[in-house]
């Protein structure tokens, strides 16, 4: 009987893992959560870079090594140098505020800028004209201490505050159907449910249990519902998310206001109907259909006639003849 045979063992490669950054990646300004990639001047180069051999005085030795018979083994190209010439002043060097290209070749040719990364780079020529030499030497030493602090890092770069749009409303309403561990919200649609809670917890330090939403699909309407002859196309308007969440402490609704004298509703409604009522007869409406106030006066006097309360007369002896009339006024024939 042959032997039984086993199997043969597969032998896999490790998986790459994910986190491993993309050389290209973009680079976060945040220090706490930046890309471990940001390199500046270490000891060494740093004490070149500020008193053994700063730019200023490399770039004397440099233009003296060329017009001697031993010139430097790294050269920069004219156009460079010329940049690099024009950035002088009495007493510094702001070799930051060349183009970007002059930026690189220099920063290679220079040995103590030869290792800073990328991303430093971006950043100072983005920000030549905001840079001091004080502030230059701070990011190349430490770009992680430099950029923890937010008044070194321009705006752009900054975490944006966004501020809600005057729409975006979160409403409490009024709901006496439930009990008072639960409260219902009119919320706007991109609203989530952490963001309800978070909003409840931090403005206004109630803690919540559950959170429910739903969104109520409003009814169609016509885009012109007062036209005469054609109401408009149909359409249907933005939909309404409501939120209502369990409290962890009860909640009761304040009771609503009977006595409104102080703030003069009767007042500012009869106001208002009067306003509506004017507007209501001047507008299209109002010329296209009957005046019913005009009619039921007139039905009323009607009744008054009928029932023997009032007496009909032509309307000229009516008015009192004896009111003030001129004395050259003749009667018509």
């Amino acid at each position: 009987m042959p032997r039984a045979r086993l199997p043969p063992t597969l032998h896999t490669k490790p998986k790459i893992p994910t986190t491993r950054v993309a050389p290209n990646a973009p680079r976060l300004w945040n220090a706490k959560r930046r890309v471990k990639t940001t390199i500046g001047l270490n000891p060494f180069s740093a004490n070149i870079f500020k008193r053994v051999e700063p730019p200023l005085k490399w770039l004397e030795k440099y233009e003296v090594q060329l017009s001697s018979n031993q010139p430097p083994k790294q050269q920069l190209a004219p156009e460079t140098l010329e940049a690099l010439r024009a950035t002088r002043t009495d007493d510094e060097l702001r070799w930051w505020e060349m183009e970007r290209k002059h930026l690189d070749h220099f920063m290679d040719v220079y040995s103590p800028l030869s290792h800073v990364s990328s991303d430093v780079r971006d950043f100072l020529h983005t920000n030549s004209r905001y840079l001091s030499p004080q502030k230059v030497t701070e990011l190349l030493q430490s770009p992680s201490r430099f950029f923890s602090k937010p008044a070194n890092v321009p705006y752009e770069s900054r975490k944006q505050i966004n501020f809600p749009h005057p729409n975006d409303a979160v409403v409490l309403m009024r709901t006496p159907h439930l009990s008072p561990n639960y409260a219902a919200f009119d919320v706007p649609l991109h609203f989530s449910k952490l963001d309800l809670r978070a909003y409840l917890r931090n403005v206004y330090a109630v803690e919540v249990l559950h959170v429910r939403s739903v969104v109520i699909q409003q009814k169609v309407k016509r885009t012109q519902p007062t036209d005469r002859y054609s109401q408009g196309a149909l359409y249907r308007p933005q939909s309404i998310k409501k939120m209502t969440v369990q409290l962890a402490k009860p909640f009761v609704y304040p009771e609503e206001v009977k006595d409104l004298d102080p703030w003069e509703h009767d007042d500012y409604w009869q106001l208002a109907k009067a306003q509506f009522a004017q507007e209501r007869e001047s507008s299209e409406w109002g010329l296209s259909k009957p005046n019913l106030e005009h009619r039921k006066t007139i039905a009323q006097q009607a009744q008054e006639l009928l029932k023997g309360k009032k007496k009909w007369a032509p309307t000229w002896q009516l008015l009192d003849s004896s009111a003030d009339m001129p004395s050259d006024h003749a009667p018509r024939r």
